[in-house]
């Protein structure tokens, strides 16, 4: 294979950075979290199949593919701290932002340690269906086309649980934690390669613990937030219940020359490359598979990558 000038291995973890101040004003971020109301579910923010138990996670996106959607959202999203701190954990001289999004969760027990999805060439644009990314990356296959993403992550919350924790020396070593309360404090991180996960979170009494509408709304009232659907209301929270995060994506090139090149799609991985790397790996493993006929739709395929490259034992995509 062709090497080129962005390929990292999966073991070079870049360090975690904390920053104990993330934004200058704080309150004027608080007050653009209020201005996204009402918030999407998750479920429908990622557009997949409404359902009726989903969980109480609200999404939406200040920007996205490196453009600001969120009015007077600029200066947050070209936030120096983060920029400063995505070089000196990535050695990186070339940080480009890329997404920033909000976060607002309601009690809940803690998430299994995982991975955000990862970022290839060829595939950051949604050109494969995003189910087969998290399997890219548990193959080690793939690390030619990989980007290197920075994550920052900003939380502010004051209730009880809620703990980040992270492993930054691999799953199988200690893991690192950061406390409530939060109030502006952000840790910067390699999130597509760090485990890492959410504390339990509030007390069990305030779990949706059958789940909601994929359809329901997160709605701003005084002193706390209301999830509906339609005009129904189905649970008010305070808002020392919930736990706002907001996290920042950027890709890190280590110069001007691998910023460049990354623009040359001519060394982009093609949906036929990743199953013909795919199906290579499978004949060595003595899988047996048949090629799929649509990476979207091929459910047999799908189970195969799925259990053939799962996630550590405890850990989750």
């Amino acid at each position: 294979m062709q090497t080129t000038p962005i390929q990292r291995s999966r073991k070079m973890l870049a360090p975690p950075i904390k920053i104990p101040r993330a934004f200058d004003d704080p309150q004027r971020v608080l007050s653009l979290v209020n201005k996204g109301a009402p918030y999407k579910t998750i479920t429908a923010v990622q557009k997949n199949p409404p359902n009726e138990d989903t969980p109480g996670w609200f999404r939406n996106f200040w920007a996205l593919g490196g453009k600001v959607l969120f009015e007077r959202a600029e200066d947050v999203f070209y936030n120096p701290r983060f920029i400063e701190a995505a070089r000196d954990s990535f050695q990186a001289e070339i940080i480009q932002p890329l997404t920033m999004m909000t976060n607002l969760n309601v009690p809940a027990s803690s998430s299994a340690p995982h991975l955000d999805l990862p970022f290839f060439r060829g595939t950051h644009q949604r050109e494969v269906p995003s189910w087969i990314l998290a399997p890219m990356g548990e193959s080690g296959l793939f690390q030619e086309w990989a980007i290197p993403v920075a994550s920052a992550i900003t939380w502010f919350y004051e209730g009880a649980g809620g703990d980040f924790e992270y492993w930054p020396e691999g799953f199988n070593a200690p893991s690192h934690t950061v406390s409530p309360p939060y109030s502006n404090t952000s840790v910067l991180a390699d999130n597509e390669y760090m485990y890492h996960r959410v504390g339990q979170m509030g007390a069990e009494d305030d779990y949706l613990t059958e789940g909601i509408s994929s359809e329901a709304l997160l709605h701003r009232k005084p002193g706390g937030w209301e999830i509906k659907l339609l005009d129904r209301s189905l649970r008010y929270y305070r808002d020392e219940q919930i736990r706002i995060s907001i996290l920042w994506k950027a890709f890190c090139f280590k110069d001007q020359w691998a910023a460049d090149a990354f623009l040359d799609e001519e060394h982009n991985l093609t949906p036929e490359r990743l199953v013909d790397i795919f199906c290579e790996d499978l004949q060595k493993r003595a899988v047996a598979f048949n090629a799929p006929s649509d990476l979207a739709t091929d459910k047999a395929w799908m189970k195969i990558i799925v259990e053939t490259y799962r996630a550590p034992e405890g850990t989750a995509y």
